[in-house]
């Protein structure tokens, strides 16, 4: 399945150009003044990652949450921020502390969609660890218990799934539970979607090349970064 299926190619690309170009233009200014980190002069990862995601989604998923990302612009808020911040509540809570008053909080409502959004995709990852363990965490923890060794899957994607809206949210969940029903993943389609980026033909194929590599240096192979300089999923 691919923007394609999802959206229809002509409506779907220009929307995840906008949304794109959007969110380039918040992850370049997080810690602005400070030194950029690597991943934040590096577009074309960026952009491949983030498409990945969003060509496997829904036009309703899609446009709901371009108009999050408008309504923050026109607010002066920047929602890729507001993920990291989110994130620190596990990861760094002083420095989230110090920081959770420039985010605008979810409601109530919203919250509860996170999470339930975040349950189901965070199952249907723990499929993909088990199945594929060498390409689909990328040397990450999958829960937030184990912050403490490196942001988890979980903590990460909860982080972002707090900036979005209600509309953006219960569109998302709404195409989670139809892909399940259909027996599909949608976190399965994200990283087969974010593979393709680099060139390999199926999640067989990454995770022979992704195993290869580990026995014979130690390293994993790792997709995508994020303003910290650690190696990252999506941004």
């Amino acid at each position: 399945m691919d923007v394609i299926d999802v959206i229809g190619m002509n409506t779907g690309k220009k929307l995840i150009d906008k949304i794109i170009a959007l969110e380039w233009e918040m992850f370049v200014s997080v810690n602005e003044g400070a030194d950029k980190a690597s991943c934040q002069e590096d577009y074309d990862t960026f952009r491949g990652m983030r498409e990945a995601q969003f060509s496997v989604w829904t036009q309703d998923a899609v446009t709901a949450y371009l108009g999050d990302l408008e309504q923050a612009v026109s607010e002066g808020r920047n929602l890729v921020e507001a993920k990291y911040i989110h994130m620190m509540k596990t990861t760094e809570p002083s420095k989230y502390d110090a920081l959770v008053q420039r985010v605008k909080m979810p409601s109530a409502e919203e919250e509860t969609l996170a999470r339930e959004v975040s349950d189901l995709l965070l199952e249907q990852t723990r499929v993909l660890f088990e199945d594929y363990p060498y390409v689909s965490g990328q040397g990450r923890p999958l829960y937030s218990a184990f912050d403490y060794a490196a942001v988890s899957v979980e903590t990460y994607q909860l982080g972002e799934l707090l900036t979005y809206s209600r509309n953006t949210l219960s569109a998302l969940k709404k195409h989670i539970s139809a892909l399940e029903n259909d027996g599909v993943s949608l976190a399965r389609l994200i990283l087969e979607s974010s593979v393709g980026y680099y060139g390999y033909k199926s999640l067989d194929a990454a995770e022979a090349a992704s195993r290869e590599r580990a026995e014979k240096s130690g390293i994993q192979i790792s997709f995508g970064c994020c303003p910290d300089g650690e190696c990252e999923g999506v941004i």
